[in-house]
């Protein structure tokens, strides 16, 4: 065999084997990439769940001692339902976990007349239901509570868990010729409230008929970057949304979109006492 044919049969050997391993190297298996699995549910202690049905035992006396209080607010909305001689949607309760502990917090509105209606919100301290006081609140009509005034251009407002641990926000709007958007943040520690910030924004007109926008934080002038950055801030913190109501659409208002109406966590009365009930 003459040195040609010897080189063209060596080159033929070689391509047969690359062939052969290339082979083989497509014919193992690739591992599985591990899938991160969520994390698991806090396991809830024999305590715990003892105090959880104690704690449904004591809202279910509270709600409905206030039955008549509560089915009097009927203006909760949304955009396209008019409570103009109707009733709204019938969702002013709510329980939520907002301290860490898996024994929910009850959130319940009540209306003592057709303009007001005012925001409760009660722990169990393991032997009772005990009302929680929280700031923000204590001038004019509020009397203390958070509050959806039928006045004006209305109340709209977002009670939502925010992500980091303990956290609870109320986003609120309202007005009339000028329209005022707020942000109030809890701490709850110790089966107390405690408000940590406040940011608002008043909007108007300015001297050249311009809008104009005055932000606040915690009753401090900030500028607009530093305002508008503390309302981005907040809606990013947005976890699960507690109890709202809005007649009209807020397309500038990104909390709005953090959720869908059907997901929030409000109930009726009747479905908060068969929960309370344990049905």
């Amino acid at each position: 065999m003459n040195t040609k044919m010897k080189l063209r049969s060596a080159i033929a050997i070689l391509l047969s084997a690359l062939l052969i391993l290339s082979i083989a190297g497509c014919s193992k298996k690739v591992p599985k990439k591990e899938e991160k699995k969520p994390p698991k549910p806090k396991k809830v202690t024999e305590k715990q769940a003892k105090n959880r049905k104690a704690a449904y035992s004591a809202y279910k006396t509270i709600i409905e001692q206030n039955a008549t209080a509560i089915k009097a607010y009927s203006w909760q909305t949304v955009p396209g339902k008019d409570t103009y001689n109707a009733r709204g949607i019938d969702r002013p309760i709510a329980l939520c976990d907002i301290d860490g502990d898996n024994v929910p917090e009850l959130f319940f509105f009540t209306a003592n007349n057709e303009f007001d209606a005012q925001m409760h919100i009660y722990t169990f301290n393991g032997q009772e239901a005990v009302e929680l006081s929280y700031d923000g609140f204590n001038e004019g009509a509020y009397s203390g509570k958070f509050a959806d005034q039928q006045a004006a251009a209305g109340t709209s407002y977002v009670v939502y868990k925010g992500k980091d641990a303990n956290t609870l926000y109320i986003y609120y709007s309202n007005g009339d010729d000028y329209m005022q958007y707020n942000v109030h943040k809890y701490v709850m520690k110790n089966s107390k409230l405690e408000l940590v910030e406040t940011i608002s924004d008043l909007v108007g007109q300015g001297d050249s008929g311009n809008t104009v926008d005055i932000y606040k934080r915690n009753g401090k002038t900030v500028s607009g970057a530093q305002g508008a950055k503390s309302f981005t801030n907040s809606s990013a913190q947005f976890d699960k949304a507690i109890i709202f109501s809005t007649y009209r659409e807020e397309n500038n208002v990104s909390i709005w979109k953090k959720f869908s109406f059907d997901r929030a966590l409000c109930i009726s009365y009747d479905q908060a006492i068969a929960k309370l009930s344990g049905k």
